[in-house]
């Protein structure tokens, strides 16, 4: 999970001098403001990537959203906590996907978007997660199409802000580094695992 993975790779980055810079204090974030970077994912996000996949697309949708602890490097487990949803078992618009690290540190995020097997969106919670990154906020779309019954192409978008306007040169190489590791890993792994079921 590129966030997860933004905090190694932000130490590669960075010089130790300008990490003591970097406070771990986030502030909650307006509701308006999630609307208005949402649109901004849409139209003009900060980095995005494609990838086709040798695997249907109900299988790719499934192992994104819901098997983050086997694509995201330190992450041991996912949970996910539903409010006002008749499934405890099914994710939607407002459920929290809790992925909880090696060292027990949490990464809260909550979806804005959950359409299967095609679409889903989510902003990352740093006010509620636990994890130390230098963001104030995060939002990632996934969209995904099938392709002639045997493969997937996914699209991913995020926005993103730095906690400190000093490092955001910093945070978006590494964030975009993390982004395109991360995914490239998920992919491998979605396709190995589907060619073993087949």
């Amino acid at each position: 999970m590129v966030v997860a993975n933004l905090k190694s790779l932000f130490k590669f980055f960075v010089p130790v001098s300008a990490l003591l810079l970097v406070t771990s204090v986030s502030t909650a974030i307006e509701e308006d403001l999630v609307q208005q970077e949402f649109l901004r994912l849409q139209s003009d996000p900060d980095h995005s990537l494609s990838f086709e996949i040798n695997a249907p697309i109900e299988f790719v949708f499934e192992f994104l959203s819901q098997r983050v602890q086997d694509y995201t490097d330190d992450a041991t487990a996912v949970s996910f906590v539903h409010d006002n949803f008749s499934s405890e078992n099914s994710p939607g618009v407002g459920s929290l996907r809790i992925t909880t690290m090696e060292n027990g540190e949490q990464l809260v995020q909550r979806f804005l978007r959950y359409d299967p097997p095609t679409a889903y969106a989510y902003i990352t919670d740093m006010e509620a997660s636990t994890i130390d990154v230098p963001l104030s906020y995060s939002l990632a779309s996934y969209e995904l199409a099938d392709i002639n019954n045997e493969g997937t192409l996914l699209q991913v978008s995020v926005v993103y802000r730095a906690s400190s306007r000093l490092l955001s040169f910093f945070v978006s190489r590494a964030f975009n580094s993390a982004l395109e590791n991360d995914f490239e890993t998920a992919v491998e792994l979605i396709e190995a695992e589907y060619s073993q079921s087949d």
